[in-house]
C-alpha cells in the first residue's frame, strides 16, 4: 500500500511539474510572439514581394501605398529597420551557426507617386525562429512611426515565378490531380517551344496539401528559372496518404504510386505533342517519398526519361528503413529482384502489372543523392539501389553522398535537417553537380 501511495505521490508531482512548464511556456510564447509596434496611420496598403526559399518563403521587398505623400518627402533607406529577420535555413551558411537577426538589412528604397518601393535582403516570412519551431514575427520600423507596419498588416502577397505558373488539373488513369507548371519564356514574354522539362515528385509532408501550397515547400519549381536555365518544371499535387516506409509490402499503395506517375507522364506526353516539351529531354526528380516515387517512375517509363535524380529515397521498391539486414548485401539482392519484376501501367481501364523495359531501365542514367547523416531515410537505400543497378549492368549511374560539412554549406544539418539533401541538389549549379549532370543528358 505504501508503494502505491508513493507512486501516486510522484505521479502527482510530475503532473504538476508538467502543468507548470506548460504555463510558463505559454506565457513565454505569448510574450515572444507579440508585436512591439503598431501600424502607422499613413500606411494604406502593403504588398509583400516574396520568393521561394530553401525551407520557407522569403520576403525580398514591399510596395507600400501611403495616404499622405508628405511622409515620403526626404525619406531614406537608413530611416528603416527590419526586426526579427533571418535566413530560412536551420543553419546560416555564412556563419555555420544558428541564424541570427541580420545586422545589415541591405535596404534600398524608391518613391513613385504615393508608393514607396522598399527592397531588402531576403528574410524568412516566418520571422525569427525560437524554441525549435516557434516564430517571432518580423516588423518594419521607421524613424517616422507613421510608416511602421508588421507581418499582420500585409494586404497582398506576390510570389516571384510561382505567380506566373500555369495552374491546372489533369485527368488520366481514373484520377484527377492538380498541378503547377512553369513554362520558360523568351525575352518578348512568349512561351518557348521544344524546351526540356523536370517533373518533381512531392515528398511525404506535402501529401494532401493543395498544390499552390506544396510548391512553396522547396525550390523545385523555381530552381531552374532562378539559375537562368530555360527548362519547364512540373509539380503535381498527390492526394493519397503518405505511403511511408515498407510501402512495397502493400500492393494497393504501390498501385496508387504508379497511377500518380501515369497521370504525370500523360500530361508530359500532351505537352510533347503540342511542341512545348522536347521528348529527348524529360527529367524526373524527387526527394524522400518523392525520391521513392521517382524510382517507380523510372521503372514504369524508362524509355521516355533522359535522366533522373532520386534524392534521399524512401523505399517503395523493397523494405529497407524499418527492417534489419539479415545478411551483408540483402538489400542489394532484394532490389536486383525487384528491378526485374513487373510495374503497374494503365491499360485503358485499370492499372495492370506489366513487364519493365529492362534494356531501357538499365541504360537510363540515374544519380542517387543522399546526405550521409540522414536520420529519416538512411543512406543505405541510395547505396543499395546504386549497387543493385550496377550489378544488373547499369554503367551511367552516379552516387553522390553529402558529408555533414557539405550539408552545412547549404544551411542544412542537425537532427531534422540532415534529411534535406534536396536543398543542396536544387542549389548546386557547379560543374558536374547532380542537376548540371542531369541536364546534359538526352535520349
Amino acid at each position: 500500500m505504501n508503494i502505491v501511495k508513493k507512486i501516486f505521490k510522484w505521479l502527482g508531482i510530475i503532473i504538476l511539474a508538467l502543468i507548470l512548464i506548460i504555463v510558463i511556456l505559454c506565457i513565454y510564447v505569448s510574450k515572444k510572439t507579440a508585436v512591439t509596434i503598431t501600424k502607422g496611420d499613413a500606411v494604406d496598403y502593403v504588398t509583400a514581394l516574396t520568393q521561394v526559399g530553401d525551407a520557407a518563403v522569403e520576403i525580398y521587398g514591399f510596395d507600400i501605398i501611403v495616404n499622405d505623400t508628405s511622409v515620403l518627402e526626404g525619406i531614406t533607406a537608413s530611416d528603416f529597420d527590419i526586426l526579427n529577420n533571418t535566413v530560412t535555413n536551420w543553419i546560416d551558411p555564412a556563419t555555420g551557426k544558428s541564424p541570427e537577426v541580420f545586422e545589415d538589412d541591405e535596404i534600398s528604397i524608391r518613391v513613385s507617386g504615393d508608393t514607396l518601393m522598399l527592397r531588402t535582403r531576403p528574410f524568412s516570412i516566418l520571422g525569427k525562429t525560437f524554441f525549435v519551431a516557434m516564430h517571432e514575427p518580423w516588423e518594419v520600423s521607421c524613424t517616422n512611426s507613421r510608416l511602421n507596419f508588421t507581418a499582420f498588416d500585409i494586404n497582398e502577397t506576390k510570389t516571384a515565378i510561382i505567380d506566373d505558373c500555369v495552374y491546372g488539373q489533369h485527368t488520366y488513369a481514373g484520377i484527377t490531380r492538380e498541378y503547377l507548371l512553369h513554362l520558360p519564356k523568351d525575352s518578348a514574354g512568349n512561351v518557348m517551344k521544344n524546351v526540356p522539362i523536370m517533373v518533381w515528385n512531392i515528398g511525404g509532408s506535402e501529401y494532401e496539401m493543395p498544390i499552390k501550397q506544396a510548391v512553396l515547400t522547396d525550390r523545385s519549381v523555381v530552381s531552374m528559372e532562378t539559375a537562368g536555365v530555360k527548362c519547364a518544371t512540373l509539380k503535381f499535387g498527390i492526394a493519397n496518404p503518405n505511403y511511408m516506409f515498407s510501402a512495397s509490402l502493400d500492393p494497393e499503395k504501390i498501385k496508387l504510386i504508379d497511377r500518380n506517375n501515369a497521370v504525370q507522364m500523360s500530361l508530359i506526353d500532351s505537352l510533347i505533342t503540342e511542341g512545348i516539351i522536347d521528348s529527348t529531354r524529360v527529367y524526373v526528380c524527387g526527394a524522400s517519398s518523392g525520391g521513392g516515387a521517382t524510382m517507380r517512375f523510372c521503372m514504369q517509363f524508362p524509355d521516355k526519361i533522359a535522366a533522373a535524380i532520386p534524392c534521399c529515397s524512401m523505399d517503395p521498391i523493397v523494405p529497407i528503413h524499418q527492417v534489419k539486414e539479415k545478411y551483408e548485401g540483402q538489400f542489394i539482392e532484394d532490389l536486383k529482384t525487384a528491378f526485374q519484376k513487373d510495374v503497374y501501367k494503365w491499360n485503358g481501364s485499370d492499372m495492370e502489372l506489366m513487364p519493365i523495359d529492362q534494356e531501357a531501365f538499365i541504360k537510363l542514367p540515374i544519380c542517387f543523392a543522399h546526405a550521409e547523416a540522414d536520420n529519416v531515410c538512411k543512406v543505405t537505400s541510395s547505396i543499395s539501389m546504386f549497387e543493385a543497378r550496377k550489378a544488373l549492368g547499369a554503367e551511367s549511374d552516379r552516387l553522390v553522398i553529402y558529408s555533414p560539412q557539405e550539408m552545412e554549406e547549404y544551411g542544412e544539418g542537425g537532427m531534422i535537417y540532415s534529411h534535406f539533401s534536396w536543398v543542396r541538389v536544387l542549389n548546386d549549379w557547379t560543374d558536374d553537380s547532380p542537376i548540371t549532370w542531369m541536364l546534359e543528358k538526352e535520349k
